[in-house]
């Protein structure tokens, strides 16, 4: 009785890494080379506290002078004029404290958690007020 066990037991150690090779690697996109690929395009921002319960439009482009940077047009609803530069990270976006528009300082970071999704923490200075907000932002 106790080699069937024996035997049941090695069979499943011996199938585990097969079973484990088997699972995505990467549910994010496909890799291109360039991290960056995978944040580009237009976003949409739904951000809390819901007492602002703002959802607008964000567009991402790729900064052509820096492999690791890209720009974020309208960030915390600066206006479509204005552009943060954020830095790419793997899955992450890191935007430093920087001045987007006279008088308004914005920073913080958006973590990609699926192909079409991030979640985003931010905090926005203008006037001498800071504001910190979250968003979902879906493509």
């Amino acid at each position: 009785m106790k080699r069937p066990t024996r035997l049941f037991y090695l069979m499943l150690v011996l199938l585990i890494p097969f079973v484990i090779s088997c699972l995505p690697d990467d549910e994010l996109g496909p890799d291109t080379g360039d991290p960056r690929d995978k944040f580009i395009g237009s976003w949409n921002f739904n951000e809390t506290p819901a007492a602002r319960g703002f959802s607008y439009p964000v567009n991402i482009t790729y900064d052509e002078n820096n492999s690791s940077r890209v720009y974020l047009s309208n960030l915390a609803r600066a206006g479509s004029n204005y552009l943060a530069y954020g830095i790419v990270t793997a899955n992450k976006i890191t935007v430093p404290y920087q001045e987007t528009a006279p008088g308004f300082f914005v920073e913080g970071s958006g973590t990609m958690s699926t192909a079409d999704a991030m979640d985003w923490v931010y905090s926005y200075s203008a006037g001498g007020d800071t504001e910190s907000f979250t968003a979902y932002a879906t493509k």
